[in-house]
């Protein structure tokens, strides 16, 4: 008997786990793949058509297969040679790579089928031993992966909600739209001050925006550059398989830093060398601790971790340097939309409440996570079937560490968000994939 496993999700998560599955599977297995916007093999992140976008890790950590770590850099040698493993490539290319790939495999064993649907999926309920699965039609699988991406950021905290229909606001940070219709304005706010406002910031530097760029965010932390640092790493320094607190890690971290400072080591090194541990760390916090992490430590957590480009950083001090950018500290509280306009009222716990004007604002704070807030209808009937419950924190869903809800029911890292990770995609797909295609 063949068993059919229902993918629901094209994007990077979704693709690594019918590749992995491909290479896997020692036994007869139907794939019936789903994703509404026919985006299969890229998703949102690497459907980009900016070049000037580019990778956040370097080509030589970016296989997509953790058995072949030079899997990206042969394709890249092949195909774009003008890149070397330690550049970072554009976004699109890796998309690119991706789809290549599954063009390439996809039918190389002979014991698996695939079906791809660009259909939405509405709803899911659990039927005997299988998973039914509506679009315009019904379908029904005996395993299930849930490889459902980020979704969009919550809306701006804000009593008034009118600018929320205004079309000079942006949720989706990469509509198709949004650039050329930003660069005909003279003064513009991004919310949110990470790795998605850098993106913004290079497309409106390469489509020649001139006007003023006010970038907000509570603690207005920019991301660091990845740089080439000649010194030396740290050595490790965590045990494996050792269940840490919060108060003993964060000892342990500032101990290594101040050590790196005084013996001229790499101090970007004392998180690289935590990042193959973190998921072990995190899953055995308690409750309370994940909980001060997200409250206080979040934002620190995510400069250290999430890194940009030095070409993507250097774009960012040329605008700064220049005076186009207004980096503001602060917590929006309020956005009335006023004639052609809008006014941004916002709190700093030094100065108080302030306000100022903007023609058009871009929404860069991150994709939401509390998956009772989030709008799609699959996710409310997700919940209201039973299939999955949010977790304890309300950051992801409960899952296992190797992405199994229940039986046969798995979902992948962007889903279970446990935010403490640090593992390349690739390494985390693969091993949740083991059991899913046997």
């Amino acid at each position: 008997m063949t068993n059919t496993i229902a993918i629901v999700g094209g994007g990077i998560s979704g693709t690594l786990t019918v590749l992995n599955c491909i290479k896997q599977s020692k036994s007869p297995l139907h794939i019936i793949w789903f994703d509404a916007k026919n985006q299969f093999c890229k998703g949102l992140a690497y459907s980009t058509t900016d070049e000037q976008h580019l990778l956040n890790v370097s080509a030589n950590n970016m296989s997509i297969f953790v058995d072949e770590p030079n899997h990206f850099v042969n394709w890249l040698t092949q195909y774009y040679p003008q890149y070397s493993s330690h550049n970072f490539a554009p976004r699109k290319l890796f998309g690119e790579y991706v789809q290549a790939t599954f063009d390439v495999l996809k039918n190389t064993n002979p014991l698996i089928s695939i079906q791809q649907i660009a259909e939405e999926i509405i709803d899911i309920k659990k039927k005997n031993n299988a998973f039914e699965l509506k679009t315009t039609q019904t379908y029904y699988a005996q395993k299930l992966v849930l490889a459902l991406g980020n979704f969009l950021p919550a809306h701006p905290r804000s009593i008034s909600r009118e600018f929320i229909e205004s079309e000079n606001y942006f949720q989706n940070a990469f509509h198709p739209t949004i650039i050329q219709q930003a660069i005909t304005q003279k003064n513009i706010t991004i919310i949110g001050s990470g790795l998605t406002m850098i993106d913004v910031l290079i497309s409106l530097h390469h489509h020649s925006f001139s006007g003023k760029i006010n970038i907000i965010s509570p603690h207005a932390y920019i991301p660091q550059s990845h740089t080439e640092n000649p010194l030396p790493s740290v050595k490790p320094f965590i045990e494996e398989h050792k269940i840490y607190t919060l108060i003993e890690l964060l000892s342990i971290v500032n101990q290594q830093l101040k050590k790196a400072k005084k013996e001229y080591l790499n101090p970007h090194s004392v998180i690289d060398v935590m990042r193959p541990h973190l998921q072990f760390i995190w899953m055995n916090f308690s409750l309370n601790e994940k909980q001060q992490f997200l409250r206080h430590l979040r934002h620190k957590w995510g400069v250290a971790r999430h890194r940009a480009p030095s070409e993507s950083m250097a774009i960012f001090k040329r605008l700064e340097s220049s005076r186009m950018i207004n980096l503001i500290k602060g917590r929006v509280n309020d956005i009335k939309t006023i004639e052609s306009c809008f006014e941004i009222y916002f709190s700093d716990s030094k100065i108080g409440q302030q306000s100022f004007k903007t023609e058009f604002i871009i929404n860069c704070t991150g994709p939401e996570s509390d998956y009772l807030k989030i709008s799609s209808v699959l996710v409310q009937n997700l919940v209201k079937n039973g299939i999955f419950a949010p977790d304890s924190i309300h950051y992801g869903i409960n899952a296992a560490k190797n992405g199994e809800i229940s039986p046969n029911l798995y979902c992948h890292w962007t889903t279970s968000k446990r935010y403490f990770m640090g593992k390349h995609c690739s390494a985390r797909n693969q091993a949740s994939s083991k059991g899913i295609s046997g």
